[in-house]
């Protein structure tokens, strides 16, 4: 199911029979799944419908496709380019956290929180219109560090309702990173490389995401500053603001 939707998607079929008896529960896993495994596909909106017969299984597929589609090379000539300049720069750099800092700073330089982006739920929406929410966050930072050659997964769940951030592995280790809630009126990284002993305090994980690795590096862990709460609300994304400080520096 999961290689059928991927090769529909792909080849802009919206409309499908499965090739295999599937329940409606298996068939939204596999769909869901291709949308957080491959950013790419950003005309291929988040919403889909399927029918279904009297034993539950189901009998049809229709995705659905944002309007991207409309120009849908012009929107791809736009996308590789945006993507392939950030992973072309990323690449001088000598190790892979400084290329993961690299990116990190660059896409939160290029996008800006906007829930009123029309496309916004697609890795799209941060590299090329640069109004994007958590979503496209995630999915643009999944894409270039997939490029990189730096193992980078999509993680969806709640973190003062619902939200996504990702998973990086570096050196054998997984880390948490949330471009999103670093992406205050001053870079921070209260959320770049946190382990979950302290991510877990703020996000929680649901659905597929619960079964990738846990994120417990230490190494890169903490290394632009001390991590520090303070509780208060960011009114344009209804999000608490994390500071990272210098051990010396007194708390804003």
């Amino acid at each position: 199911m999961y290689k059928q939707v991927y090769a529909n998607a792909t080849k802009y079929e919206t409309t499908f029979l499965p090739s295999v008896a599937v329940s409606v529960e298996e068939a939204s896993r596999a769909i869901e799944a291709v949308y957080n495994d491959h950013p790419e596909l950003f005309w291929v909106d988040t919403t889909y419908s399927y029918k279904y017969n009297s034993e539950n299984k189901c009998v049809q597929i229709i995705l659905s496709f944002n309007n991207t589609f409309n120009n849908i090379e012009e929107a791809r000539t736009a996308f590789v380019k945006n993507a392939n300049m950030i992973i072309s720069n990323a690449q001088n750099l000598k190790s892979n956290y400084e290329k993961e800092k690299y990116v990190h700073d660059t896409i939160i330089a290029l996008a800006s929180y906007d829930v009123d982006e029309s496309n916004n739920q697609s890795a799209y929406s941060a590299l090329v219109t640069g109004k994007t929410v958590c979503a496209g966050y995630s999915r643009a930072f999944q894409y270039i560090m997939t490029n990189l050659g730096i193992p980078t997964y999509y993680i969806f769940g709640s973190a003062e309702g619902e939200h996504a951030w990702n998973i990086v592995k570096l050196d054998g280790e997984f880390y948490n990173v949330d471009l999103t809630w670093d992406d205050s009126e001053k870079l921070t990284y209260a959320f770049f490389n946190v382990p979950d002993v302290d991510f877990e305090k703020s996000h929680t994980r649901a659905k597929e995401s619960t079964l990738l690795p846990r994120a417990e590096g230490q190494k890169y862990s903490g290394l632009e500053g001390k991590y520090t709460y303070k509780d208060k609300i960011d009114e344009s994304k209804n999000d608490p603001i994390y500071w990272w400080q210098d051990e010396s520096a007194e708390i804003p």
